[in-house]
């Protein structure tokens, strides 16, 4: 397990049943998440991962369900 840090920028966080809450580390939210999940974060740029952000709020959806979306896309089908 990995974490990620997504800027405070006073939206509460969105987590979904039955996933660890959050915590505060200074000014930033902190998420526990699998490693290849933190990878693709890391990877990003910072207007990227604000715009990730504010669609979870937006969608009302943990974002670490939307990074899932992302990392883990299933296979193209014929």
């Amino acid at each position: 397990m990995a974490s990620i840090r997504v800027v405070n920028d006073g939206l509460e966080p969105i987590v979904e049943k039955g996933r660890e809450a959050p915590f505060k580390q200074g000014e930033f939210y902190v998420f526990e998440v699998e490693d290849d999940v933190a990878r693709y974060w890391n990877k990003m740029d910072a207007g990227r991962r604000a715009q990730l952000w504010k669609q979870s709020a937006k969608e009302r959806k943990d974002i670490r369900l939307i990074l899932d979306g992302f990392v883990h896309k299933p296979a193209h089908i014929k």
